[in-house]
């Protein structure tokens, strides 16, 4: 085709970064790889989209949202969670240590309950409420086997058609209620907030803790429970309808991270509760570290995290998938301005590059997590670089990666802020080291140039942690553990790869798995820096690693 028909304009992109921003190209380019078959079928138990921040989880829920006749969204920003956790009550509970993990489910079984009914009866006023209650209780005032669900719906009356936080609110007074009602006139005194709870006697305590630890097991979860069994059999039996609920944004700071880990625990049970309801679904996207830290953090006695796998959706990209994602794109925005022929790669960025043997697409998907925020950000740059010329050549590929590599360490450290706090300072470690490397690579003075700064860090951060034992008086912790945990973190968030023998081959955590033993990292004889760090860590690379093609499969 003729290349003097195309340029790159200024302010050129293939997309934004984000899926909220990008609809539009989204809804023309959407890469279609079978996972949206599989989340949608209401038989397939697979409901928690999982991946790493921009690997397309809010993408998949927005296209659902554009398949699915029947669906409604919640954002967990619109609940009022922060109302539960300052409410007194609450406040009372955690002061004696009453577990409210059961409280926690009570509160996402019934938002999720009212949810779907409002869907399935197009529940939106009082008079809606009333039609639908009178409709069930018509049907089944005298089925004795749904009698507690009944008195659930009698409980609530015409309350179903008030927003989710006004729900979460009257549940978390009748729980306030309950344990007035519990504790009786010889506590009636008690004031029921954390200041009331540290004022009581030990006695008083343990008292108290019992008697409002059983209101907590007797809320009416067995209620819901048969109130599932009722919409089962009489709300949502019908083969041809089915009904979703959609949960973005959970990695939001909708809360403190103890409450979230505690309620989106408490949601994936509840997700796999609604499963006994044949035709809903609650799908959920969920990035990778934050499930970890949840199953860390609630993690029980007998807990198997085996039993959560089929629930799981883990989202990978190919490098064909991503090769087809960028020339989607790129047709789209070139087509609008120049030509409705079809547009290569190729025709826009530079092939193989002289002695080098690598193409401009290999050069840009070795240096992504493969996943395509990554990757159109790459994209973005170039144009950025190369604007008001017709091509895309080396040297602005080059210029262009710099920018990106840059943008890459500082989204790493946003990224993983919450499970490495001090992370900026750890992958100091790296700066101005060979590309390929081994442990004794690592420098005396840049090791305790990094110890030293995180001397002085969040101990929520292992690597911290272990320096701050590190320093103290009679410490049997040994420089080597303290590159065992750094190289644990650099691997985990993808900024390293590492081989444990001379015939294995490197391992990367986005492409084999999520994280290395200690017994791997001692083992191991060599490490690589991932390519997308070379420019902003200055690591030493020989001219033929930047260009020869070398597979990471």
């Amino acid at each position: 085709m003729d290349e003097k028909i195309l340029k790159i304009t200024r302010n050129l992109k293939v997309g934004a970064l984000d899926a909220e921003a990008d609809t539009d190209l989204l809804n023309k380019c959407f890469i279609d790889n079978g996972y949206l078959d599989q989340i949608m079928d209401v038989d397939s138990p697979a409901s928690i989209i999982l991946g790493r921040t921009g690997s397309g989880k809010s993408a998949l829920l927005y296209k659902i949202s554009k398949t699915a006749q029947k669906h409604v969204q919640l954002d967990p920003n619109d609940i009022s969670i922060r109302f539960l956790e300052s409410s007194d009550i609450v406040q009372f509970f955690d002061a004696l240590g009453v577990s409210l993990d059961l409280f926690y489910r009570l509160l996402w079984r019934h938002v999720l309950t009212v949810e779907f009914l409002k869907l399935r009866y197009d529940i939106k006023s009082e008079s809606d409420s009333r039609t639908f209650l009178d409709g069930l209780f018509s049907a089944f005032n005298r089925d004795t086997t749904k009698r507690k669900a009944i008195e659930y719906f009698n409980e609530w009356g015409n309350k179903f058609w008030l927003d989710t936080d006004e729900h979460l609110k009257e549940i978390t007074r009748k729980l306030e209620s309950d344990t007035k009602n519990s504790i009786g006139v010889k506590y009636s005194g008690i004031n029921l907030t954390s200041d009331g709870a540290l004022r009581l006697s030990e006695q008083e305590k343990i008292e108290i803790k019992q008697r409002a630890t059983q209101v907590v097991s007797s809320l009416q979860i067995r209620k819901l429970n048969e109130v599932l069994d009722l919409l089962a059999e009489h709300s949502f039996s019908d083969p041809q309808k089915k009904f979703f609920i959609l949960i973005d944004k959970l990695d939001e700071e909708w809360a403190s991270t103890e409450t979230r880990v505690r309620f989106i625990r408490a949601l994936i049970e509840e997700i796999k509760t609604f499963r006994k309801i044949r035709q809903v679904k609650i799908v959920a996207a969920l990035r990778k570290d934050l499930l970890d830290q949840v199953f860390d953090q609630t993690r029980d006695s007998g807990f198997q995290q085996e039993k959560y796998e089929s629930y799981l959706l883990t989202l990978k990209w190919s490098p064909e998938d991503l090769t087809q994602l960028i020339e989607k794109r790129i047709n789209e925005v070139f087509k609008s301005q120049y030509t409705k022929q079809l547009i290569n790669i190729s025709d826009i960025f530079p092939k193989v590059r002289k002695g080098g043997g690598q193409t401009s697409i290999n050069f840009i998907l070795e240096r992504t997590l493969r996943r395509p925020r990554d990757a159109l950000q790459f994209i973005n740059e170039c144009f950025a670089i190369a604007y008001d010329r017709e091509r895309v050549s080396w040297r602005a590929l080059l210029a262009a990666e710099a920018q990106y590599s840059e943008k890459r360490l500082k989204s790493l450290k946003e990224e993983w802020g919450d499970v490495f706090p001090n992370f900026e300072d750890t992958i100091e470690i790296l700066r101005n080291i060979k590309a390929t490397f081994t442990k004794s690579s690592i420098k005396e003075t840049s090791l305790e140039e990094v110890m030293i700064n995180l001397s002085d860090g969040d101990s929520r951060d292992i690597c911290v942690a272990v320096v701050k034992k590190y320093y103290e008086p009679n410490s049997n912790i040994k420089e080597s553990d303290l590159l065992i945990s750094m190289f644990s973190c650099l691997y985990r968030v993808g900024a390293i790869a590492l081989k444990t023998s001379s015939a294995d081959t490197y391992i990367w955590s986005y492409i084999d798995q999520s994280s290395a033993t200690r017994g791997e990292i001692k083992r191991a004889e060599h490490f690589k820096v991932h390519k997308m760090l070379y420019r902003s860590l200055d690591i030493i690379v020989e001219q033929h690693e930047i260009f020869d093609h070398e597979s990471i499969d």
